[in-house]
């Protein structure tokens, strides 16, 4: 049975050196949960402009839902300026644009009360608007709703409150090693940042990524290690590998999958989409197939 997965917060284009590609975690986390057979749906917003209509007609192209893409006449369509250091991606995200006015409207508000999981994200929240339309999006949730929260730490685009906010409203929270320590030192000043997010805050499952050393998944009664699923990357990017592994692991927990096997596939999605280019690459049916 499919399930609805939203994914609430910016699009944009990555801009490239050579070329450019739609990205935005939000919208390459919903991508991907589309390409693993479950119904995505796009929360955000483009700009009245080219480069708007282009990300509008790519997705559609996708065969992804695009009635929650709202269009902004005053803001411009989000880009993210990409250039990387040796495997690591750094971003320069432009301001002022218009995902950072995300309208709360009836139609997110029936939205809601319908979907079956939710990935969200700390960057989409740096505004005022699109932060309380995020906020409003995951209260008006049913209770049987999986919140997934990527926390995605984008400098200077975070702080203490939308960190404790998002934390409080989420089941899942994702993050990587760096993001791991910083969260210790600023929310559990310096203490287990596990028995913080677990046990202070009733956080369902936590997801730590490694990077070549694989990743974790901690709950309050297990915790299963997975090492890197091995295949050769030497044609692909960094970029939205994260947001595909958030995508599997979305998709394995809706669908019951005991957590052990759960990681052990989104790992080896992961590991796929490392090895093509760009956050919405076309990804081959054994691909899903192997892990669906």
């Amino acid at each position: 049975m499919k399930k609805t997965v939203v994914g609430l917060g910016e699009i944009l284009w990555d801009i490239f050196p050579d070329y450019r590609r739609p990205g935005g975690a939000p919208a390459n986390v919903t991508y991907h949960a589309s390409v693993l057979g479950n119904n995505g749906k796009i929360v955000s917003r483009v700009g009245d402009d080219d480069k708007g209509e282009a990300l509008r007609q790519f997705l559609i192209g996708k065969d992804l839902d695009v009635k929650y893409l709202q269009k902004d006449t005053g803001h411009d369509t989000g880009t993210v300026k990409v250039v990387f250091d040796g495997d690591e991606a750094n971003y320069t995200i432009l301001e002022e644009v218009a995902w950072d006015y995300i309208e709360y409207t009836d139609a997110l508000k029936s939205l809601a009360a319908s979907t079956d999981a939710v990935c969200f994200g700390t960057l989409a929240q740096r505004s005022e608007v699109s932060r309380k339309t995020i906020r409003t999006f995951l209260e008006q949730t049913s209770e049987n709703c999986l919140k997934i929260l990527d926390v995605n730490l984008r400098a200077p685009y975070y702080n203490e409150e939308i960190l404790y906010q998002s934390i409080e409203a989420a089941d899942v929270v994702k993050l990587n090693e760096k993001e791991f320590e910083l969260l210790q030192d600023m929310l559990a000043g310096g203490k287990d940042l596990l028995e913080y997010l677990i046990n202070k805050n009733d956080v369902r499952v936590v997801c730590l990524t490694k990077g070549a050393n694989g990743s974790e998944l901690i709950s309050k009664d297990s915790r299963f290690i997975e090492p890197r699923h091995e295949i050769d990357t030497s044609g692909g990017d960094s970029v939205g590998v994260g947001d595909a592994f958030t995508a599997a692991l979305t998709h394995h927990m809706l669908h019951g999958s005991d957590l052990d096997q759960t990681l052990a596939l989104a790992n080896r999605y992961a590991a796929h989409i490392a090895a093509q280019k760009g956050g919405m690459p076309e990804v081959p049916q054994v691909v899903k197939e192997s892990v669906c």
